[in-house]
């Protein structure tokens, strides 16, 4: 973890707001490296405050605004806008740097996974992504640009859900085959329950008919692993 951009990335996967992350200019830095922690094999975020060399990569945009004399004689009395306009000025060259080498699908990706957390597809669809990890946000959109090129499907219900609740089992009603049964091998809570609105909500067909079953699994007759008393539900 060396550059802004890589330290952004690490921030989200530590549950961190990027967005909250400060960057300051360090007092002290090492001219080989653009992150300031104090231990130079920090691999994780543990504050929202981050020192880094800003003349290792950006020296034509802010040896100006740095400069000493600046700092302490020009603008002696607004320091704390200097500051400010140095972490505004590392935000938007970080998201330049997150956008270099982005294909087209990868921009949509990041565009629906926006639009989704900020409301645009619906409530229940922004309250159940943000109880989702970064990277699991990232798969529940790639597979949402996939249903508006194509359509929704079984197939695409049955895909996220495996991607969201690790380890589900999805049935198919042989008789019925638009009716499906689902067990998810977890305690229900209310993170969880949110997550499962917003998959059933936003991928399962229209016409299609589910019932879910967490932590147990509904008896089948012929499989014992499914028959054990006070382990089964019964429907």
């Amino acid at each position: 973890m060396n550059f802004t951009w890589d330290i952004t990335l690490q921030a989200a996967k530590d549950n961190f707001n990027s967005h909250k992350l400060f960057f300051k200019p360090a007092e002290s830095y090492s001219p080989y490296i653009e992150q300031s922690f104090k231990n130079i094999n920090q691999k994780h975020i543990d504050q929202l405050e981050i020192e880094i060399n800003p003349l290792l990569r950006f020296t034509p945009i802010f040896e100006y605004l740095l400069h000493p004399d600046v700092v302490n004689l020009i603008f002696k009395n607004q320091q704390q806008f200097i500051y400010h306009f140095f972490d505004l000025l590392t935000h938007f060259i970080t998201e330049i740097d997150l956008c270099h080498g982005l294909t087209r699908r990868e921009f949509y990706i990041r565009r629906i996974r926006r639009e989704i957390l900020t409301g645009v597809y619906g409530e229940t669809a922004a309250i159940g992504m943000n109880e989702l990890s970064r990277e699991k946000q990232i798969a529940v959109a790639d597979e949402m640009l996939r249903v508006i090129e194509i359509g929704s499907s079984v197939h695409s219900f049955c895909y996220i859900m495996k991607q969201i609740f690790e380890g589900c089992i999805i049935y198919q009603n042989n008789e019925h085959p638009q009716i499906i049964y689902v067990y998810v091998d977890k305690r229900r809570d209310e993170s969880l329950q949110k997550q499962w609105q917003f998959i059933r909500e936003s991928f399962l067909p229209i016409d299609f008919e589910v019932k879910i079953f967490w932590d147990y699994h509904f008896g089948i007759l012929g499989i014992k692993e499914t028959m054990q008393l006070d382990s089964i539900a019964i429907f």
